[in-house]
C-alpha cells in the first residue's frame, strides 16, 4: 500500500469506497456507502429518484466532493487531503483518465463532426497525434454502429446516436472503468435499444462498469451486481436472479413491485 492510500485496497478491485459521505446543506444524500467494483465487473445500482445513485455516480471521479469517506481506484486514493489545490488537481486529472463517464444528456461540441467530438480528448488532454487519435476515434465509432457518421454534426443526429457518439467520446480515453449516469432517460423509447446494445457488448469484453438505470431488463439480463439504493442508503445487494426474484427487504420488493408493474 502506498503512503497516500487510507486503506488496502480489496483484491482485483478498480473501484472502492469506504464509508462516502455526502450532504449538500444540511441534506445527507450519502449516508456511509462501503461498495467495491471489482475489475470486468458490471455493477447496477438501482433506486428510486433522489436515493443518492447518481452523487454516488459523481463523487467516484469527484465531480461531487465528499463529504466523508474514502474513494479509491484501482488501490490509489482519489480524495486525498495533503494535497496543496494545484497538486490535487494534476492528481485528479490523472486519476480521470482511468474514468470514463457518459450522461443522461449527450453534451457534444454542436459545432465540431462526430468524428472531432470523439478525437478532441485523446489529443487535447492525453497529447496523443491527431493520426492515432483519428484512427482510434473511427474504429470506435465502427464499435457503436456510427462509422457512417464520421462527418455528422450531432445536430443531424437522433438522441440514440448522439448518446452512442458520447460512449465511443469516453471510450476514446481507453478507461479502466466506465461509469453511466442514466444514459438512457432522456431518449424515446424506440431509441434505448441501441444505447443498451452497445452497453451490453462493453460488458461481454470485459469492460468494468457502474451503471445507474431505471432499466430492470438490462440490470437483470447485464448485471453481476445489482445494488438497490434509498435515502441514501444502500438496502440490499446481490446477484440480479437474487434481487429480481427474491428480494429480502421490504423497501425493495415496494420498488420492484412499483416498477415492474
Amino acid at each position: 500500500m502506498s503512503a497516500n492510500n487510507a486503506f488496502a485496497t480489496h483484491e482485483g478491485a478498480m473501484i472502492d469506497l469506504r464509508g462516502l459521505r455526502k450532504s449538500f446543506g444540511s441534506n445527507e444524500v450519502l449516508k456511509g456507502i462501503d461498495l467495491t467494483v471489482q475489475r470486468s465487473e458490471v455493477q447496477v445500482l438501482i433506486g428510486p429518484s433522489g436515493s443518492g445513485k447518481s452523487t454516488l455516480l459523481r463523487c467516484v471521479n469527484h465531480l461531487e466532493q465528499p463529504s466523508g469517506g474514502q474513494i479509491l481506484v484501482a488501490g490509489e486514493l482519489v480524495n486525498r487531503s495533503d494535497l496543496k489545490p494545484r497538486a490535487f488537481q494534476r492528481h485528479l486529472n490523472r486519476i480521470r483518465t482511468h474514468l470514463g463517464m457518459v450522461f443522461q444528456q449527450f453534451n457534444l461540441f454542436p459545432h465540431k463532426t462526430v468524428l472531432e467530438n470523439v478525437v478532441e480528448a485523446p489529443v487535447q488532454v492525453l497529447g496523443r497525434s491527431k493520426d492515432e487519435a483519428v484512427a482510434d476515434a473511427e474504429e470506435l465509432l465502427a464499435k457503436v454502429g456510427l462509422a457512417d457518421k464520421r462527418d455528422a454534426y450531432p445536430v443531424s443526429l437522433s438522441g440514440g446516436q448522439q448518446q452512442r457518439v458520447a460512449i465511443a467520446r469516453a471510450l476514446a480515453m481507453k478507461p479502466s472503468v466506465m461509469l453511466f449516469d442514466e444514459v438512457t432517460s432522456a431518449l424515446d423509447p424506440e431509441l434505448v435499444g441501441e444505447v443498451l446494445r452497445v452497453m451490453e457488448d462493453l460488458a461481454a469484453e470485459g469492460m468494468t462498469m457502474m451503471v445507474v438505470t431505471h432499466e430492470m431488463g438490462f440490470a437483470e439480463r447485464v448485471g453481476d451486481r445489482v445494488i438497490f439504493m434509498a435515502d441514501g442508503n444502500i438496502v440490499e445487494e446481490g446477484v440480479p436472479a437474487e434481487i429480481f426474484s427474491h428480494p429480502r427487504e421490504e423497501r425493495t420488493k415496494r420498488f420492484l413491485g412499483d416498477i415492474l408493474k
